[in-house]
């Protein structure tokens, strides 16, 4: 791409404009879902030109944010088996914010308890136990394509605030910093329109025709791992929707927790879990332990994996020899 395909901020404004007021298509079960997302993107190219992405590669390594899932243990055929944690099989994939039927993709959030709002989102948690699983990324020396949708309007308290900044300064990186603040402001204006879906479709037929183009993309530079604003935590923590075949070559169980959801606050983000037990992969193997005291492997993993949310004043406070209960 030149710095000419670039379309001025007033095309784009204009452009925005008649996207706010247009009827976007819906999309309807047995439709082809290609040809759908094809006349998706001609919507938008009909009236800027192009249709711009804005990929990070990432070395392995480099990918520093935590992978997390959360399910309702009666949910599970066979808690036991890793595959029961990831992504569903496509026959019965249902249709997702960033995903069509029989289309999965590994849905995950960057620390544990936006996991497991999400699964929890208004339902009565009462008596309900979920496992939530660590995951982590193999092949170090190997390269991703990650890209973020966070130009949006994040909570305060969302540290990921910093990244959608960052994107904003290496704007004009693949164009070796030539572009106008003209042409910069344009793109910026269509990020916040493209970055707002992901937030507002309540259809999910906008956000999934975004995240399918790209996450199931037939080229070298199809999106690995997309980022997008949380909106079951009110935009505190942030999802990730993973290429299925990223998570298959790519994607690590590491350890569960078996926990109940006793209280929870979006406004506040403070939360009551209680734990029951751990989970910790041992040659391919999910060895399942009881919670006690003297067990500094479950301190340390709990301090990694809740980071996030632990203050100077968090309580962890074992209740019986089996059972944990950790407050924010």
């Amino acid at each position: 791409m030149n710095y000419n395909e670039i379309p001025s901020l007033t095309k784009v404004k204009k452009a925005i404009e008649k996207f706010k007021n247009l009827d976007w298509p819906q999309y309807e079960n047995e439709q082809d879902i290609n040809k759908f997302v094809d006349d998706f993107s001609k919507i938008i190219t009909a009236e800027l030109g192009i249709f711009l992405n804005f990929l990070m590669p990432l070395k392995h390594s480099d990918f520093k944010f935590g992978i997390f899932r959360a399910r309702e243990v009666d949910t599970f055929n066979d808690i036991n088996l890793f595959t029961e944690h990831s992504y569903p099989p496509p026959s019965v994939t249902k249709f997702g914010r960033c995903n069509f039927p029989n289309h999965p993709v590994f849905y995950s959030s960057n620390n544990p308890v936006t996991a497991l709002i999400e699964v929890v989102r208004n339902g009565n948690v009462a008596g309900k136990r979920f496992c939530i699983s660590s995951w982590k990324i193999s092949d170090p020396d190997e390269t991703l394509i990650f890209e973020n949708f966070l130009q949006s309007d994040l909570h305060p308290g969302n540290n990921f605030g910093i990244l959608a900044k960052a994107a904003i300064e290496k704007i004009g990186e693949p164009f070796e910093n030539t572009l106008s603040k003209a042409k910069k402001s344009a793109i910026i204006e269509f990020m916040k329109f493209v970055d707002t879906q992901f937030i507002d479709d309540q259809s999910y037929s906008f956000s999934a025709a975004l995240a399918h183009r790209r996450l199931y993309a037939n080229d070298n530079y199809s999106t690995d791992i997309l980022l997008y604003p949380s909106v079951q935590s009110n935009k505190q923590g942030v999802n990730l929707a993973i290429s299925p075949n990223f998570v298959d070559n790519h994607l690590q169980l590491q350890r569960c927790y078996i926990a109940e959801l006793n209280h929870y606050d979006i406004g506040t983000g403070n939360f009551n879990m209680t734990f029951s037990k751990y989970g910790e992969v041992m040659k391919n193997k999910l060895i399942w332990k009881k919670l006690d005291p003297n067990d500094k492997d479950y301190q340390t993993y709990f301090k990694e994996d809740f980071q996030d949310f632990l203050n100077p004043e968090y309580k962890l406070d074992f209740l019986t020899k089996d059972t944990a209960a950790n407050s924010r």
